[in-house]
C-alpha cells in the first residue's frame, strides 16, 4: 500500500485546506496517509479551534472568498478535517509545538495523537510521497 506523509507547519487557511484535501484524496486512492502538525498549526487541532483556521487576508476579501465558498457549496476546514478523521487519516500533532502555544494533550480534538520530530521523520522515510505546507 502506498503512504502519503503530510507536514503542516502554517495555520494558514489555504495550506490547511490543500492539506486535508491532499490527505483525503490520498484515503479515496487506499493510501495509508500520515498528517503531521507543527509550529502555529497545532492550534488548530485544539478543541477551542476545532480545525477552524482563518484567512490572512483583509476583513472584507476574507467575507467575500467566505460567502464564496458557501455559495459554491465548498466545506470549510473544519468539516474537511472531520471527514478526514472520519476516512482514516492518522493526524499527529508535535509535542513541542502544543507546548510552547500554551496547550496540552488534554486541549487536543479527540483523535489527534501527539508526535515528535524523529516519528515524523521515520514515517517520511518509508513513504511513497512526502508534502510539505
Amino acid at each position: 500500500m502506498a503512504k502519503l506523509t503530510i507536514l503542516l507547519a502554517d495555520n494558514s487557511m489555504d495550506k490547511f485546506y490543500h492539506g486535508l484535501v491532499l490527505a483525503i484524496g490520498g484515503k479515496s486512492l487506499n493510501w495509508d496517509v500520515k498528517f503531521f502538525v507543527t509550529s502555529q498549526a497545532v492550534v488548530l487541532f485544539t478543541k477551542e479551534m476545532k480545525g477552524k483556521s482563518k484567512l490572512r487576508m483583509g476583513f472584507f476579501a476574507r467575507l467575500f472568498i467566505s460567502f464564496q465558498m458557501k455559495r459554491m457549496n465548498i466545506p470549510d476546514t473544519s468539516k474537511l478535517l472531520i471527514e478526514a478523521i472520519k476516512e482514516g487519516v492518522d493526524f499527529y500533532v508535535d509535542e513541542a509545538g502544543l507546548k510552547l502555544a500554551g496547550f496540552s494533550k488534554s486541549d487536543l480534538m479527540d483523535g489527534i495523537k501527539l508526535s515528535d520530530t524523529i516519528s515524523f521523520l521515520e514515517e517520511a522515510k518509508t513513504s511513497d510521497v512526502v508534502v510539505t505546507l
